[in-house]
């Protein structure tokens, strides 16, 4: 018998001993029968945990353990905030949304469930009340001031009129440097934030933004555009738009700069925001003013197709690319088996499957037989394997699982005439026309790699390379195209969405934020002709190819049978 079996086995005969000796000793004590009969209730409710019977948690070898305990924690939070939610007056409210959360961090099962029920029939207050706790919450907000956020100079929120009597555009701007230096700002950062289309003000990314604004020097400026349900698409694009060109306009003066010098804008965006920020790019190419000097987009939701399976030409995109530096990353790697649907013993599952430990292996087999050696192939399926989009292969993620992104997909389209997904390019910029790609900006993006929109930046990414390539190839002699295939990547390992809300107890999350910093200060650099110093960004990569290195890397992956 092995040592471990041994070993469990002892203690479970320890604990039942232990459980006899106290009913025995009841002698007629409330007490002790009170005790017994919970330790024995414990025993019966927990038998399969103490004889390592329980089934394994599917998300625990998936995120990497920094980010499995971020999730764990934010659960919790969002378990407490949604029991305390109903509670009146509003400062009673407030304290004991943070002591119910401590509960739900020791029984992190109940915190799940609560969540898991919750989330079934979310409404937008839940879903605003929880995604927006950390600027409501004084304790949690001022925990972040103190931990966190950098001191800034300037920190306010102002109003900027639009055209035609539309609402006031609120933003909020954040400086780092001496105030008299301020007006004289020629670049900045204009920050369009994520939160579903239907939530989170710039206050909930303070931690990001004003670490940005003490990172690169800059001006930073967030917009509070209006969100969904009530302004619903394209309202979000076409507010942030008119803001841009104002601020062009103006030379600035419209944020409060002195309106003397030509603004630079570095456009940056998460989730929605990256969204919106792709939009207002293409609106500024199309219209024909100046482009931002650079975008950069964080786990970017780009495809508002939520489609099952991922269409043949997306798919080769992927496995075409797959040969090169980036897709060579383990992070990558990663990826690319997550599509790899018959490699494990369970379809749904999206890591390496692992041996059987302790005494399970003398009642069974050690390792589960992978889907594909029970299937009996021809040669002449080789080429039609399917492969799912991120958004079904991660469909358990703990942070954005589908019922959260079919609510923000629903509320924030709202009751328009039906969409071709295919299309609108402002809806989903993944299907951008060429001949407008091929214009962007140097794009940076970032993403983790257990991110359920993870497809949408890597193939956003190759379809900006491929439109490059192409406007290179038909325009050889056009001198004023820039140089380089104008993007790059980063993949965070066992990382999934929103690390840019998880500062205070992800190591993971103030890495990332240091490398935004440098990609913002290198696309300021570039603007203005200076030397950039080299980045160590480990996943970043040429995937740029030609159409004989693309078949031939295809023809590749058929003879290795990964078609």
């Amino acid at each position: 018998m092995p040592d471990r079996v041994r070993r469990s086995t002892h203690v479970i005969i320890e604990k039942l001993q232990e459980i006899l000796k106290i009913t025995i000793a009841v002698g007629g004590s409330p007490w002790r029968i009170a005790l017994a009969t919970y330790l024995i209730q414990y025993f019966i409710r927990n038998i399969f945990l103490l004889a390592n019977l329980n089934a394994p948690n599917p998300l625990a070898r998936s995120y990497n353990r920094n980010f499995y305990r971020a999730t764990w924690i934010l659960t919790a939070l969002d378990a407490g905030f949604f029991t305390a939610m109903p509670l009146r007056p509003k400062w009673l409210r407030e304290i004991l949304s943070i002591i119910i959360s401590l509960y739900y961090l020791v029984f992190a099962d109940a915190a799940d469930e609560k969540v898991r029920r919750i989330r079934a029939t979310i409404s937008i207050e839940q879903l605003r009340y929880s995604w927006e706790k950390a600027d409501h919450n004084p304790i949690l907000r001022t925990i972040s001031r103190l931990m966190i956020q950098p001191r800034m100079v300037l920190r306010d929120r102002m109003n900027v009129k639009r055209s035609n009597g539309k609402p006031l555009t609120e933003i909020y701007r954040y400086y780092a440097g001496p105030m008299d230096t301020y007006a004289d700002q020629d670049t900045i950062l204009l920050s369009i934030p994520g939160g579903g289309f239907v939530s989170m003000p710039p206050p909930c990314h303070e931690d990001a933004l004003t670490s940005w604004a003490k990172h690169t020097s800059l001006p930073v400026i967030s917009i509070n555009y209006r969100k969904a349900p009530e302004y619903p698409f394209p309202w979000p694009i076409e507010e942030c738009f008119e803001l841009y060109t104002n601020i062009l306009q103006t030379k600035g003066k419209t944020i409060g700069l002195s309106g003397k010098n030509e603004i630079k804008i570095i456009l940056a965006g998460d989730s929605a925001g990256g969204n919106i920020v792709c939009g207002v790019t293409m609106k500024a190419i199309t219209h024909q003013i100046p482009k931002p000097i650079g975008i950069i987009l964080v786990y970017p939701a780009l495809d508002f197709e939520l489609s099952c399976w991922m269409p043949p030409a997306q798919l080769s995109l992927i496995r075409a690319e797959s040969q090169t530096s980036l897709f060579r990353s383990t992070s990558f790697s990663s990826i690319l088996q997550s599509k790899d649907h018959l490699s494990r013993a369970s379809p749904l599952s999206v890591v390496p499957d692992t041996e059987k430990s302790g005494w399970k292996q003398m009642f069974g087999k050690s390792k589960e037989e992978p889907i594909k050696d029970k299937i009996k192939t021809y040669e002449a399926w080789a080429s039609s394997r399917v492969a799912m989009t991120s958004r079904m292969s991660f469909f358990n993620d703990r942070i954005i699982p589908p019922d959260l992104v079919r609510a923000m997909a629903i509320l924030y389209l709202g009751p328009h005439a039906p969409l071709d997904f295919g299309t609108d390019c402002l809806l989903s910029p993944i299907h951008t026309p060429e001949n407008i790609l091929a214009q962007f900006p140097t794009t940076y993006m970032m993403c983790g790699e257990k991110d359920p929109f993870v497809d949408d930046t890597v193939i956003l990414a190759g379809r900006i390379r491929q439109a490059r390539l192409k406007y290179r190839q038909e325009h050889p002699l056009d001198e004023h195209f820039p140089q380089g295939d104008g993007v790059r990547v980063k993949f965070l390992e066992g990382v999934s969405h929103a690390f840019l809300q998880m500062l205070c107890f992800l190591p993971e999350a103030k890495q990332a934020i240091k490398t935004l910093g440098d990609w913002m200060i290198e696309i300021q650099n570039n603007a203005q002709k200076k030397p950039a110093n080299a980045l160590g960004d480990d996943h970043v990569a040429e995937i740029i190819t030609t159409e004989k290195d693309l078949f031939h890397r295809r023809k590749q992956l058929l003879v290795n049978g990964l078609y």
